[in-house]
């Protein structure tokens, strides 16, 4: 009898759980769409609910052991969700999609919660409501800035107030051969007065270490003064005050007349038309771009653009003249800037490629535009051949840009599906096809979710910042499978286990794995790793079911309802945190009617049981 149920137990985790490799294998042959994987995740969801509902939860309720249901089910959630932030923490959180999405859901909120402590700390906003608070915060971007970025530039516009979020960030003063000005930490904010006059950069900002930034853009911050009069009261207090006087006169070379005029101006601007004036203008030659712009060569994405969209563009654009020998990138330097050359000449070289001739642009042509676009660091060197001028996008606005017009960000995807772009990553950064494919999808999936596209360079470095994350995704993926293992166990050591129970646990298993199998794969798991680690998953499943059944072979039935129930606040909790909000994520309305179905499938099954 004994040996009969260790093997029968052991042979229930198996069957439970073979659609985990069954997944992996089927990832290696289909890439379903999102919605029809949305479909499968949220039938699998349904069928598990409702197999715990009936088989875990229903049992416990029929043996009258509510309060073993009640401590058991909080239980398991609470040690489902501890156990997951610390293996979510090593890099756990790569194992699928859901967990991925569950993960940046939690730091998201973390970094609204510290934007909020940031905001109440800076002098400007100290006395807002609370209300306004929330509002500024919800605007607020993130900004990753990797080592070296250079954040903005003497004589850059300054349309962003910045926040540092962690890391830190230099101020270097050009007259003084870029010696530092201020070393900026956590909660420091810095282009303060820069932006509230509407005047360009005197400083040079660039990050020294990897570094997060919280960015309050103009627009933003003039949409909420439409609605918001303490905005526009405590707007118009500070640019009254000394502090801007003296940095109009003393950084920008304003006359004392010139800074009286412009602090008289202001508050009617801010007052009847809601915007800040520009107390110095930048040079921008914006009908000189929109003539030029639909010819652009090397960077076709402005071509087929609506009027307005070119004009949003031309706003946020730098006309700058530099002279002769200037040199305006290296290799391994971050791509923080798009040029296009107006007048004169630009040379590129190829100190990799030493047999490849240098390249000759003339006006009309973009430079820098591939590792612009992608995050990527510049693997050639371009140096003024004559004296030059030419308009400068930074990346920030690009990106802005991104986030406000469909159409731009649609101009953007074609060219990312460019054959340029699978060629730029191949031979200049040396990816493989497959991480190339990855990249693309990556960015495009982001941005049709109204999100930042992934850098290139960080996606190089996403497993290496997490050491133990093949090891935390497969304790993560064991994590999600012990629960259910036990009870398979537990239950089979007092009577026959429920059909409806390891159908649940079979049809919830199967798209788990092919979802994340893909998520994988992306991530730069070879596939032979990926079906050993789910392969090993089923088997420690099968043996913890069999060792589950000769442990509690002599339990009492308040045990294993206490089991039952803490493998059901496990179960559920996983379903609420991770299934279903992935499931809607990625196909919508389709969640609801998916769910049903797979709950309705168990009901079915549940009325052929004896």
């Amino acid at each position: 009898m004994f040996e009969t149920v260790f093997w029968s137990a052991f042979a229930a985790g198996i069957v439970s759980s073979c659609s985990m490799p069954l997944g992996a294998l089927t990832s290696l042959v289909w890439q379903p769409r999102d919605r029809v994987l949305a479909f499968l995740i949220a039938f699998g969801g349904g069928a598990l609910l409702a197999a715990v509902v009936i088989d875990l939860v229903g049992s416990v309720k029929e043996k009258g052991h509510i309060l073993e249901l009640i401590v058991g089910s909080i239980i398991g959630s609470l040690f489902f969700i501890i156990v997951n932030q610390i293996v979510n923490n090593s890099g756990g959180f790569l194992r699928k999609p859901s967990t991925l999405l569950a993960y940046l859901t939690q730091q998201e909120s973390r970094r609204f919660a510290q934007r909020m402590t940031q905001l109440k700390h800076l002098e400007f906003f100290q006395d807002l409501p609370q209300e306004w608070r929330q509002k500024i915060a919800q605007v607020l971007w993130i900004a990753p800035s990797p080592k070296g970025t250079t954040l903005y530039r003497q004589g850059d516009p300054s349309e962003s107030l910045y926040i540092v979020d962690q890391g830190k960030v230099d101020l270097l003063d050009p007259q003084a051969g870029l010696t530092p000005l201020r070393h900026l930490t956590t909660n420091d904010v810095f282009s303060k007065l820069a932006f509230f006059t509407g005047s360009p950069h005197q400083t040079v900002a660039v990050a020294i270490a990897d570094t997060q930034l919280a960015v309050l853009s103009r627009s933003d911050f003039e949409e909420l003064l439409e609605t918001s009069p303490y905005l526009v009261d405590a707007t118009e207090q500070f640019i009254q005050s000394k502090e801007v006087a003296d940095y109009l006169q003393q950084y920008q070379g304003l006359t004392e007349a010139e800074v009286e005029a412009w602090i008289k101006l202001a508050p009617e601007k801010i007052h009847q038309e809601r915007r800040i004036p520009a107390a110095v203008t930048i040079e921008q030659k914006e009908a000189e771009f929109l003539q030029v712009a639909r010819q652009v060569r090397r960077f076709p994405v402005f071509g087929y653009l609506p009027q307005e969209d070119l004009e949003e563009i031309a706003a946020r654009l730098m006309y700058r003249r530099t002279e002769s020998g200037n040199v305006f990138f290296q290799p391994s330097e971050v791509a923080d800037r798009l040029y296009l050359l107006h007048q004169g000449q630009v040379e590129i070289f190829y100190p990799s490629h030493l047999n490849k001739p240098s390249m000759i642009l003339t006006a009309g042509d973009a430079f820098g535009e591939l590792a612009f676009v992608t995050g990527a660091l510049h693997t050639v060197t371009a140096i003024a051949k004559t004296d030059v001028a030419g308009w400068i996008l930074r990346k920030q606005d690009f990106e802005e840009l991104l986030q406000q017009s469909e159409s731009f960000r649609e101009s953007v995807q074609l060219f990312l599906e460019t054959p340029g772009i699978k060629d730029y990553f191949e031979k200049r950064h040396n990816f493989d096809s497959t991480k190339t494919t990855a990249w693309v999808e990556q960015a495009l999936e982001s941005m049709n979710a109204g999100e930042l596209m992934p850098a290139a360079t960080i996606m190089s470095g996403d497993i290496k910042s997490h050491t133990n994350a093949p090891m935390s995704i497969w304790l993560g993926l064991l994590m999600d499978a012990i629960p259910e293992a036990l009870t398979i166990g537990a239950q089979l050591s007092h009577h026959p286990i429920s059909a409806s129970l390891l159908a649940g646990l079979f049809i919830a298993n199967y798209p788990e794995a092919l979802s994340s199998s893909k998520g994988m794969r992306e991530q730069g798991f070879p596939v032979p790793k990926i079906l050993v680690m789910w392969t090993v998953i089923m088997l420690i499943t099968g043996i913890l079911a069999a060792v589950g059944s000769v442990v509690f072979a002599n339990s009492s039935e308040s045990v294993i309802s206490l089991l039952e129930s803490m493998a059901a606040g496990a179960i559920l909790t996983v379903i609420a945190e991770t299934m279903l909000p992935e499931a809607y994520a990625k196909g919508g309305s389709v969640v609801g009617l998916s769910t049903l179905l797979g709950f309705l499938v168990i009901i079915v099954i549940t009325s052929f049981e004896p």
